[in-house]
């Protein structure tokens, strides 16, 4: 491995793709937040819960902001920060909801299989249209595979 930044492209010695680390670990995170999330629910309002979430992860970012490298990611621009504000706006009518759908009897299993999977083959059939992404057999078949798991989580009570 040379010493310069790894692309996109650029599988590790063990042919691991440079993203699928932190994909990896961003997975235990969000399961760890589904479960703390499940945790809370029934025992704060919806709304008022969501706001905390939103919070105290705005909160954690900061101090990742402050304590980390510096210069590791592309300037900010205007659109790049309206892209960020929007999917902020898109993330907190999500923990409400998730919230709602939690107190009102949802398992972990269903509601995270619906939301997350849910979201991921939407994006998935999204992004080649406003990305430019391959619109491959292989995510067709991801698609069609989540939405199964979505039907096999989604009816179970």
């Amino acid at each position: 491995m040379t010493g310069r930044a790894q692309s996109p492209e650029t599988p590790y010695a063990r042919g691991m793709p440079s993203w699928s680390p932190p994909a990896l670990g961003a997975a235990v995170f969000i399961a760890v937040h589904f479960l703390l999330l499940r945790a809370a629910s029934g025992r704060i309002d919806d709304r008022l819960g969501a706001l905390v979430l939103e919070v105290s992860a705005s909160v954690g970012i900061g101090v990742s902001l402050l304590a980390g490298a510096r210069g590791i990611g592309p300037p900010a621009t205007r659109v790049g920060l309206a892209f960020a504000i929007g999917s902020g706006l898109a993330v907190s009518g999500a923990s409400v909801l998730l919230f709602m759908a939690l107190r009102r009897g949802g398992p972990v299993a269903s509601t995270g299989t619906i939301v997350l999977g849910g979201g991921v083959a939407l994006s998935a059939l999204a992004a080649p249209w406003l990305f430019g992404e391959l619109l491959t057999s292989r995510r067709v078949l991801g698609v069609v595979l989540g939405c199964a798991a979505m039907w096999v989580l989604g009816n179970e009570s």
